[in-house]
């Protein structure tokens, strides 16, 4: 089977190739999960074989005796708890199902976002979900096309009309709607993250970010050892389904300190995104250390940093392997982290305020 380096969220991303053909969306990637254990159709859309429909029917049938059985399970408990008092206190752990689970955005549709984005016209990628200043007005769709070149074929993603509507554009999801001013927030767990900032407990992460560097030197992990930056049509992704517009991180998991001394906040009015996060976590990292911080870390602490500091300011930029950072750089919060430096996603807080835990792991 063919590697496919690409997480099935993200790129590439296809462009537009002129304003007189309509929009179709990519193909889905092949997932095995999605077997149901019927013969594979290689056609996209067939008439219901009759093996299919008595599949369909008996799995039908099946869930609504599930759903029969669990209604009278429940009016037979209730009648019970009516002659039982003394059992009020009791649990019953076998219909406990957990905090509620918020609907799954499937991959596809995260990518989608990313289309509407930061689509590519022309040669240029442009700036898709920014609001616009002017109310909208019709444009001739070829002067909109030329104006994105210079007369010597420079790009001028400027001139595109933010959120403007076209056949021949990717449309926007429905699943992400603007936030409104004052709207309260969900929690954390009644939300989905965007599968590059899921938390993976084993395993490859779908980048590699190191936290202490510029969000540009994010790769994607399967592509490796080829170096892939990530797209950013990807990084426009929203980074939760539905929209936040307020993300705290609270701290970093496993850290033995009492409390994690820079906690990071992510803020966008029109609702963040994966490149909201990434940009926010790395200007974190990035900040010099003060003489009252260091004074206050342990011994074992410092000499982590140290250690650390001494690798950092040897090891070059991602892409550019001149940028080394040089004995001279300064001690930077990213040496506090040791060698767990390596994104390994976001968590909700187990605190159940409203705050998020990061994920960190060496290289």
């Amino acid at each position: 089977m063919t590697h496919n380096p690409w997480p099935d969220n993200g790129g590439p991303y296809r462009f537009v190739d002129n304003m007189h053909t309509p929009w179709v969306p990519s193909p889905l990637p092949h997932s095995s999960s999605k077997f149901d254990g019927m013969p594979h159709n290689p056609h996209p859309v067939h008439e219901e074989t009759e093996r299919e429909r008595k599949a369909r029917l008996k799995r039908a049938m099946s869930l609504d005796s599930q759903r029969r059985k669990r209604k009278c399970c429940k009016f037979w408990k209730s009648f019970k708890d009516l002659f039982n008092d003394d059992d009020d206190d009791e649990v019953n752990t076998s219909e406990y199902s957990g905090p509620p689970t918020p609907p799954l955005v499937p991959p596809h549709r995260w990518k989608a976002y990313g289309y509407w984005a930061r689509p590519t016209l022309n040669g240029v990628q442009v700036h898709n979900a920014t609001p616009r200043v002017t109310p909208p007005i019709s444009l001739d769709p070829d002067y909109v096309w030329d104006s994105l070149r210079g007369p010597h074929q420079s790009p001028h993603p400027e001139n595109w009309p933010a959120r403007v509507k076209h056949p021949a554009l990717p449309p926007r999801p429905q699943e992400w709607s603007s936030p409104q001013p004052g709207q309260p927030l969900p929690f954390p767990w009644e939300v989905q993250l965007n599968p590059f900032l899921q938390h993976r407990y084993i395993g490859k992460t779908l980048i590699t970010f190191d936290i202490g560097r510029e969000p540009s030197g994010i790769i994607y992990t399967e592509a490796e050892p080829a170096t892939i930056p990530m797209d950013d049509s990807d990084r426009a992704q929203p980074a939760s389904w539905p929209f936040l517009t307020h993300m705290h991180i609270i701290g970093v998991a496993d850290d033995p300190a009492p409390k994690f001394p820079w906690p990071i906040m992510v803020y966008n009015a029109r609702g963040i995104t994966c490149g909201d996060v990434f940009s926010a976590i790395s200007t974190n990292f990035q900040q010099h250390v003060t003489a009252a911080e260091y004074d206050s870390w342990s011994g074992r602490r410092r000499e982590m940093a140290a250690r650390a500091y001494h690798t950092r300011v040897r090891t070059s930029n991602t892409f550019n392997p001149h940028d080394i950072p040089g004995d001279d750089d300064g001690l930077r919060r990213i040496d506090y982290m040791g060698d767990k430096i390596m994104f390994r996603g976001l968590e909700a807080s187990p605190r159940k305020d409203g705050t998020w835990l990061m994920f960190v792991g060496p290289p």
